[in-house]
């Protein structure tokens, strides 16, 4: 529906483009690709007629394609505070991993003396 509404000269919010940039590029699918099938319905969506049977042919799901965009946008700013918190503390993280490794080590160690461990 978003590569449709981009044929038929429809502007498109900054997800749609996203969607648009990771999918339907070009004029051929790459079937051995793992986006083979939303790439083909996205060059699909290209000719079809708005509501015709291309785009509930591909529809996956119930939900409007609005609330997914939604979707996707919340998801986006999750990570973006997610990267946001994690930024500055790459040296207490590396060291809590190695403190962890350790960790894990000590104790497999006292299960089974026999372990190597690289």
């Amino acid at each position: 529906e978003t590569s449709h509404k981009k044929a038929g000269g429809g502007k498109l919010n900054s997800i749609e483009e996203g969607v648009m940039d990771i999918f339907g590029k070009g004029q051929s699918v790459d079937t051995s690709k793992s986006t083979a099938i939303f790439d083909f319905a996205a060059q699909a969506g290209k000719y079809w007629k708005a509501g015709g049977v291309g785009c509930e042919f591909y529809r996956r799901c119930d939900t409007p394609i609005s609330e997914i965009l939604e979707m996707i946008e919340t998801e986006l700013d999750d990570f973006e505070k997610l990267e946001q918190s994690v930024k500055g503390s790459e040296d207490d993280m590396e060291k809590e991993m190695k403190n962890e490794k350790v960790e894990v080590e000590e104790m497999l160690n006292s299960l089974d003396t026999d372990i190597i461990l690289d």
